[in-house]
């Protein structure tokens, strides 16, 4: 999943037609990943008549929390971009209407096909296979405690063994063979992933990260596509917001054909509507074989894996 960071837009093109009691500003508030082309804002506010304001508030993680943080006085209408691994937190703190989901990716790690060639070393088939002596400081991950691709695969390392004591021997295995973790995924992926001059020729990323790196319809990386986490991301109503009626009318733009086919080119991710798929991503970048953590009750569960996974790497 391409991360572009969107700078925070305002469009006033319709101010002047509305009376004083129309709400025609709707604030958008959604993650440093999102995209939305200005053709498409054009799109929804002829249609619609709002003013649609996009407001960029971290990553995931930082979007919940802010929400969270504001809620007394929300800085925003609507919200797109809560995933399944925060989701939890949006609930409990009832800074959210109803979710409705927009896309999916699948968390999982991708490698870089050049620098394995170029080093004569097998490139993993499975996660399960990290802590392997042949990937000692070769993995960069976004932080768990910090980020929702993370704490994703938390969720997986928990699905994928049968008891505690075997995600922690697994964890340590990880630390012991060097597991670097970083502050978000954007982190992880442009600094020090190795398709980007970095110094990890792997990362935990996404299936459809590889669409990417293709080039001259090559591709340059390749994901691990067995046993991922599928994350969802969201879009819903901030309670206490403004503007309820601009939010659904964006909500249901979201889902539309216009806006979903459109997903996989500009945020590297898989539309939850039928459409097809770009022949690069079907090609490169598909949908993982098998996911595996979503049944998790990651509410309940998410403070003490997180507890135990700084115990893990703090000793």
């Amino acid at each position: 999943m391409k991360k572009v960071a969107l700078v925070a837009i305002g469009v006033f093109l319709l101010a002047g037609c509305s009376s004083p009691e129309t709400v025609t500003k709707l604030r958008l508030a959604t993650h440093d990943s999102f995209y939305i082309s200005d053709e498409q804002i054009a799109e929804f506010e002829s249609s619609t008549g709002y003013d649609l304001e996009v407001i960029t508030l971290g990553d995931t993680g930082g979007l919940t929390n802010q929400l969270v943080l504001t809620k007394a006085a929300p800085v925003a209408d609507v919200v797109y971009g809560i995933d399944n691994t925060f989701a939890p937190v949006a609930t409990e703190n009832k800074i959210v209407e109803d979710l409705v989901p927009i896309n999916y990716g699948d968390v999982c790690f991708n490698y870089d096909i050049d620098w394995f060639d170029a080093n004569g070393i097998q490139p993993p088939t499975s996660w399960r296979e990290l802590g392997d002596p042949r990937f000692k400081n070769l993995v960069v991950i976004p932080n768990p405690t910090l980020s929702s691709p993370g704490l994703a695969f938390l969720a997986t390392t928990h699905a994928g063994f049968e008891t505690s004591a075997e995600v922690f021997a697994y964890w340590r295995s990880l630390r012991d063979n060097g597991l670097k973790t970083t502050s978000d995924w954007t982190e992880a992926y442009f600094t020090h992933f190795t398709r980007y001059e970095g110094e990890r020729p792997i990362v935990l990323s996404y299936a459809s990260s590889p669409a990417a790196e293709i080039k001259n319809g090559v591709a340059g990386s390749a994901a691990l596509r067995t046993e991922c986490f599928r994350q969802t991301e969201y879009a819903s109503a901030v309670v206490g917001g403004s503007n309820p009626a601009g939010a659904k009318a964006l909500i249901d733009f979201f889902l539309t054909e216009s806006f979903q086919s459109q997903l996989p080119w500009n945020m590297f991710v898989y539309p939850v509507a039928d459409v097809e798929l770009p022949q690069e991503f079907a090609q490169f970048a598909a949908p993982a074989e098998s996911t595996i953590g979503e049944n998790l009750d990651i509410a309940a569960n998410r403070e003490q894996w997180l507890t135990d996974w700084q115990d893990v790497f703090d000793n």
